[in-house]
């Protein structure tokens, strides 16, 4: 058997961090089993969905390096396949015509409520009902037998009965299909054989089941992955900060970061590692190490992990990536001495500040007028030799010599040795005319 696995998001905007987990695991799944990844679009809500935002997830993924086998297809442009197979249900007899108003269903749920019983569809009047003439919706009618059990892969066995659910709608009057229809029919159709998906699904998988046996269908298997929660243990959401995939992007990080951050979220290495590469991920990902319980999204784990993700990237492959955020010509050197210091691609251009910005201070003009000879009688590359000499003729050393040099050529009391920080400027000053060199700097510190 050939491990089929599909990703379907609602096109409604940019892709959501729990959203790219649930992808990040299919994915994961399929490339361990050597199987295919499908990307379905289920866009039926046509209030909601649009191609902009359809383009805005595909972008997501492709940004993730998630890529897929086949696909994407688009749920709207499958509703023959939805009304054929609907026929099908009503010829069969378990499925049935709903005549019924909203302003009749209101009056049967307030009913209900009023003899505290759960507001199943009542179908008295409507079941033996054969004409198709008018507006009308088609239910599914619950069978006597309606209990499921599934063993859900990470949740084990979950069963509902009957009594829980009443006859549901598989067709709306305005001939789009419900969620629950379409997801079984796309799912057959494309003969997917795992369906791993959010915890929020769990209770459709009742209806589900119900209509894989009615069709005489093969039932997949289902695992139904943890919430993703904030750092106040409630569903993660924009009050928590970035959620989408795009905003991470625009902040500074990076895919494969992203990529192994989330895959935590839940799943576990074998070896307990926490940062490890595509390839690791998917030779050991399995849906047992699937943990049920909620994963919390830590904002400072993923940008300390961002970090160690550019702190082992080349400059030259850093560079192209920075440049998005922040280019100048003299930015490859630069990444090579402040790549350590900083988290996020954004971060690059704050701690590169000290070469672009520069605000002379207070200093001692004796010490200024020393560090400006040995500038301009020996250059700025060999700063080793140059504080040594600095020791001799002022008679300072540690940090009385080394923070008013720092302050009076970088600007800033912190930032890289001046070791590597001092040349970059040198060099900086020699190809950007917005740049001051470090005997500029100095000279306007003794004006």
């Amino acid at each position: 058997m050939t491990v089929r696995v599909r990703f379907a998001p609602s096109p409604t905007g940019h892709l959501h961090v729990g959203g790219a987990r649930t992808a990040i695991f299919n994915w994961l799944f399929a490339k361990h089993h050597n199987g295919k990844f499908i990307l379905r679009i289920e866009d039926t809500d046509i209030a909601r969905s649009t191609r902009e935002s359809e383009q805005m997830v595909l972008d997501d993924l492709r940004w993730l390096g998630l890529q897929w086998d086949e696909g994407p297809f688009r749920q709207s442009e499958r509703t023959s396949l939805y009304r054929a197979v609907a026929d099908q249900l009503l010829e069969k007899g378990v499925a049935y015509r709903c005549y019924c108003t909203e302003q009749e269903l209101e009056e049967k749920r307030k009913q209900a409520e009023k003899e505290d019983r759960p507001p199943h569809y009542d179908l008295t009047h409507w079941y033996n009902r054969r004409d198709d003439d008018g507006p009308h919706a088609i239910r599914f009618h619950v069978p006597d037998d309606g209990d499921v059990t599934i063993n859900d892969q990470i949740r084990g066995e979950v069963t509902w009965k009957k009594e829980s659910l009443g006859d549901f709608i598989l067709m709306r009057s305005d001939g789009l299909p419900t969620y629950n229809f379409s997801v079984v029919v796309d799912d057959h159709d494309m003969g997917i054989t795992h369906v791993i998906r959010a915890e929020e699904h769990l209770t459709n998988t009742h209806r589900q089941v119900l209509i894989y046996r009615a069709l005489g269908w093969a039932v997949p298997e289902f695992a139904h992955v943890s919430l993703i929660l904030g750092q106040d243990r409630t569903k993660l959401s924009k009050r928590h900060g970035a959620t989408s995939v795009s905003a991470y992007a625009d902040e500074g990080f990076l895919p494969d970061a992203m990529v192994n951050y989330l895959t935590l979220l839940g799943w576990s290495a074998p070896d307990g590692r926490d940062i490890f590469s595509r390839e690791y991920a998917i030779e050991h990902f399995s849906l047992d190490r699937l943990n049920p319980a909620a994963a919390v999204f830590d904002p400072q784990k993923f940008e300390w992990m961002n970090g160690q993700y550019i702190h082992a990237m080349s400059t030259e492959e850093l560079r192209p990536l920075v440049a998005r955020f922040f280019d100048v010509p003299w930015l490859t050197e630069g990444i090579d001495v402040v790549k350590t210091s900083v988290h996020r691609l954004t971060q690059f251009r704050e701690a590169l500040r000290f070469v672009t910005d520069y605000t002379p201070p207070q200093i001692d003009r004796s010490f200024a007028e020393a560090v400006a000879n040995e500038l301009r009688m020996h250059g700025a590359e060999d700063v080793k030799a140059m504080t040594e000499r600095l020791k001799n003729t002022t008679g300072l050393k540690g940090k009385v010599l080394f923070q008013p040099l720092r302050l009076m050529i970088t600007g800033m009391d912190h930032g890289p040795e001046l070791v590597r920080a001092i040349p970059l400027l040198q060099h900086a000053s020699e190809v950007d005319p917005n740049v001051l060199s470090p005997l500029e700097r100095v000279e306007r510190c003794i004006r």
